[in-house]
This record gives C-alpha cells, sequence and structure tokens, in this order.
C-alpha cells in the first residue's frame, strides 16, 4: 500500500502541478493491479495501476440534491452503445420540466450515457461511469448519481479499466503533494456536499511530521490563509523567488 498525502510520495512529475485538480488525494491504493479512486471535490478520476497513477480524468459527479455515494466499490460489466433506462424519479422530473413521457433512450446522439457505461457496485444502485452528449458539462457537479466523463475519455477508460477492480469514492477536500525538487504543493477544493473533512486534521499532522522530518519551518499563519482559497495549488516551501 501506498499513502500519496500522510507519506508525501506523490510523483508530481507524472501529472504536474499547474493544475490544482491532478494533485493526487490521499488514499492507499493497491500495490497490484488497477485501482479507480473518485475524489468529489476534486472532479477527478484517478486510475492507478501497480501502486501508480496513470490516467487522470476531469469528471462531472452528483448535485448536492442527488449525491455521488461514497465507499467501496468494484467495476462490473462494461455496456458499449447503452440504452438508457430512465429511472422513475427522473421520469418524474422530466415530466416536471415537459419533456416527453418516454422510459428509455436508444444508443446515439441524444443518449445521455454516451457510447459506453461501466457500472460499478451492485447493480441495484444504478452507478456508473459513463459518456455524455453534454460535454460541456464536465467537469461539474450536475448528475443525478454516476460519474460522468466527455465521450472519448469514457471510452478510453472503458477500454483499459479491468473487470473487478476496487473503486474508492472519497471525499477530500486538501491535497498535499511532494514534487521531485522536494517542494511542498497544497491544493483546496468546494465542499460541494456540505461536508464535514477530517483530512484537515490530517494534512496539519503531515506537514508537522514533514517539517521536524527535514529541519525545514512552514508558516502556519500563511497556511491558514491558503486553505480559505480553494483553486490554484500553492507551494508551501518555496522560496518568494521560485514559488509560481
Amino acid at each position: 500500500m501506498k499513502h500519496a498525502f500522510l507519506s508525501l510520495l506523490c510523483l508530481l512529475s507524472a501529472v504536474g502541478v499547474a493544475r490544482a485538480q491532478d494533485l493526487l488525494p490521499d488514499l492507499a491504493v493497491a500495490d497490484y493491479g488497477q485501482h479507480v479512486v473518485i475524489n468529489i471535490p476534486q472532479l477527478r478520476l484517478f486510475l492507478f495501476e501497480n501502486g501508480e497513477v496513470r490516467h487522470v480524468y476531469p469528471i462531472a459527479v452528483g448535485k448536492n440534491r442527488t449525491q455521488t455515494p461514497l465507499g467501496e466499490y468494484t467495476i462490473r460489466n462494461k455496456a458499449y452503445k447503452p440504452t438508457w433506462s430512465i429511472p422513475l424519479s427522473i421520469q418524474k422530473e422530466r415530466a416536471q420540466q415537459g419533456l416527453p413521457a418516454i422510459t428509455s433512450i436508444p444508443p446515439g446522439p441524444d443518449n445521455p450515457l454516451g457510447p459506453v457505461f461501466v457500472r460499478f457496485g451492485d447493480p441495484s444502485l444504478g452507478l456508473g461511469i459513463h459518456g455524455t452528449n453534454a460535454p460541456s458539462s464536465v467537469p461539474g457537479w450536475r448528475s443525478h448519481g454516476c460519474v460522468r466523463m466527455k465521450s472519448e475519455s469514457a471510452l478510453k477508460f472503458a477500454d483499459i479499466v479491468d473487470s473487478d477492480s476496487p473503486v474508492s469514492v472519497i471525499y477530500q477536500r486538501y491535497a498535499l503533494n511532494q514534487d521531485d525538487d522536494g517542494q511542498l504543493w497544497l491544493a483546496v477544493y468546494t465542499n460541494p456536499y456540505k461536508q464535514k473533512d477530517d483530512s484537515l486534521s490530517h494534512l496539519t499532522l503531515a506537514l508537522e511530521n514533514w517539517a521536524q522530518n527535514n529541519g525545514a519551518h512552514i508558516d502556519m499563519t500563511r497556511l491558514q490563509s491558503l486553505l480559505k482559497k480553494p483553486g490554484k495549488p500553492f507551494c508551501l516551501t518555496c522560496t518568494e523567488k521560485n514559488r509560481k
């Protein structure tokens, strides 16, 4: 198992630090095989293989009213050119919007599932990772609970992800990574589901341990200010000369 956050072993050269959304979350991932990690506040899906991140995808997840449920799941079957069987709750929603009373949408450009649907979790949950006929909706908090990708990405993901791979849906608002030069980067994300996130206390502990082990000083006052600014990643240990 590897801890990306507490042990600060993130390889930022693989994902870069230009975008806060691409910093790696704090999770012990499988040493062998694939592991899918979905971080709701970050709007990113990470595909790990043999403990290393291989692909990072922007995603859309559930709205606050129809949240994507957190937890541990497993990749199940894949359906290419799927027919969307519209759930009763969404049929009622469509009726309220004055849309046609239909129960399914066949494959094609009008299908909200796009070209592929990769189920995860028990079928009764109706959860899947799929494409979309509205690419501008990705990334965002817009779905009825499923994980939405741009269709090209969904097809690539479906082709490479292995059935029975574990899926972790997490809720972490803070990402702390170390780059190849030994600098620490922090990213803060918004709180779409208005949930308490215990990773803040873990982050503080990780910083204290890192500073002690490296004989370094971290400006905790500046840290508290940064925690209030979701968005662009900040370098906590860079000098003014090399801080981006």
